[in-house]
């Protein structure tokens, strides 16, 4: 810390402390009983701020007249601990809230060393860059998706790791006291209300009033019910009928009498019911051929009606690869299962070579449109082979990155909330890539790594299907060795 910065501290501590024995003065003599017990308080309140502002300026002065020594010394955009775009007291203040906390490795910004504890040595790191300001483009980073499903959102545990883990969580309509508890921590999160767009079960809280109108639903040839054969309980509803109005209504009321939610996650928005292959309890042989030609367009005008009624809140089609939706009325597009299932097998490739550049290409049109882009991705019983699973993720992440046109447009999701024991977050979610510089390209001398650049790191990702050899190659003077569907960030 500048010599000028230290004087300065001692002089306003100095002030402060001479203040508080005027007031101190004045309050015996000329205060009533009452007014001295505020007084009193108010000089414990002081006395408390002068230790804690002590403390800060001996880490200060630490951080000033050595050099901490550190095995992997953390960046400015990780001091910047409140991301304001400066390096100063206020981080301290921020890191002293959390002083003596534990969690996972860098399970929150505060444990700037992701050893899992909040100490002082993460405070000499960070008064190590004191005074330095951050460009808030470098700071940028991909944002992170909750999918908090089941029984996710009942306890206060699960919704406070949400609340410091995640930029924005899809959960039931049914938790609005919950919701409220997580924007109490987080203000800034975004909570979309789960709505699946053309199903209905008859469990649902409006079974009876859906019940009652034969004309929503979807039927077969012979004039009865279509239902799902995964869930046979749920009934397949007809977005060309009155559902349209009705579901349109339903996410509008819902908003209007729940101002914690910011808009709605619309489930199973598909184009092609055939090409998805929704499994019904009849054969496709028996739905009118004019179901599978007209669901596109169907479909389609159901989103733009549940759009117009919410207005300017925000409406995440889940969609796959059809991204008319996005690009028509939503601005947002949601890739469920990109790159790998969250049913897939760790030892599954899933996608090919050519359907990742597709999905990667189909995401880069959206953004370049300025439209946000969001994806899930996941592995089967990923608690039983935790390392694999965790390569699955970070392999996705790199996809999704290669995608990106504004990372903080992009939002990335892994598993469900309750699928594992990561509940969908790994600390290297929270790096601050910065800005892409140029699209991705193919690493020389390699045949399917590809990298991207940006403002803080490289990003690169073996390609090849599981099974094949690792790939060594060098970016930016540094050599690594990829195996098979793995990535690396290789930090500036």
């Amino acid at each position: 810390m500048p010599e000028m910065g230290v004087k300065i501290l001692i002089s306003n501590l100095a002030f402060n402390h001479g203040s508080c024995k005027n007031n101190n003065k004045i309050h015996k003599f000329h205060a009533t009983k009452k007014h001295e017990m505020k007084m009193e308080m108010e000089m414990e309140k002081r006395r408390h701020n002068v230790k804690k502002a002590m403390v800060i300026m001996l880490i200060l002065l630490i951080g000033g007249l050595s050099s901490f020594p550190v095995f992997a010394a953390p960046t400015l955009q990780q001091c910047d601990i409140n991301g304001d775009g400066l390096i100063n007291l206020s981080d301290f203040v921020e890191m002293n809230q959390h002083m003596g906390q534990t969690g996972t490795p860098g399970w929150i910004k505060e444990d700037v060393d992701k050893n899992g504890i909040i100490q002082v040595c993460d405070m000499m790191f960070v008064a190590n860059h004191y005074g330095a300001s951050v460009n808030p483009t470098d700071n940028a980073r991909i944002k992170k998706l909750s999918i908090a499903y089941s029984s996710a959102m009942n306890n206060e545990d699960n919704q406070e790791f949400i609340a410091n883990h995640f930029d924005m969580v899809d959960c039931p309509r049914t938790y609005p006291t919950a919701v409220s508890h997580i924007k109490s921590i987080n203000p800034n999160i975004k909570v979309l209300g789960y709505y699946d767009s053309m199903i209905q079960g008859s469990n649902y809280a409006d079974w009876n009033y859906v019940n009652q109108h034969e004309s929503w639903f979807l039927h077969d040839v012979n004039g009865n019910r279509v239902r799902s054969s995964i869930v046979p309980t749920n009934y397949i509803m007809n977005p060309s009928s009155g559902w349209s109005s009705y579901y349109a209504s339903q996410c509008q009321q819902f908003l209007n009498n729940n101002p914690q939610y910011d808009g709605i996650f619309s489930d199973d928005v598909i184009t092609d019911l055939q090409e998805i292959g929704i499994p019904f309890t009849v054969a496709y042989s028996k739905i009118p051929s004019s179901v599978f030609t007209n669901w596109g367009s169907w479909m389609n005008q159901h989103i733009k009606n549940i759009k117009t009624a919410i207005g300017n809140h925000m409406l995440m089609p889940n969609a796959w690869k059809y991204t008319t939706y996005c690009q028509s009325t939503t601005h947002i597009h949601f890739w469920e299962g990109f790159i790998h299932h969250w049913d897939k097998a760790y030892n599954d490739n899933h996608y090919s070579i050519d359907m990742i550049h597709y999905a990667i290409e189909q995401l880069h049109t959206q953004a370049e449109l300025g439209n946000i882009i969001a994806t899930n991705s996941g592995c089967a019983n990923a608690d039983s082979h935790p390392t694999e699973a965790k390569r699955w993720a970070l392999f996705s992440y790199a996809c999704l990155a290669f995608a990106t046109v504004d990372v903080t447009k992009a939002y990335f999701s892994w598993n469900f909330y309750m699928d594992d024991n990561s509940h969908g977050y790994y600390s290297e979610m929270d790096i601050a890539l910065g800005q892409p510089r140029g699209d991705y390209y193919r690493v020389s001398g390699t045949s399917y790594v590809y990298a991207r650049e940006f403002s803080n790191y490289y990003v690169a990702a073996n390609l090849n299907l599981l099974g094949t050899g690792s790939v060594t190659f060098t970016i930016n003077g540094v050599t690594k060795t990829l195996a098979p569907r793995s990535a690396v960030f290789i930090q500036k």
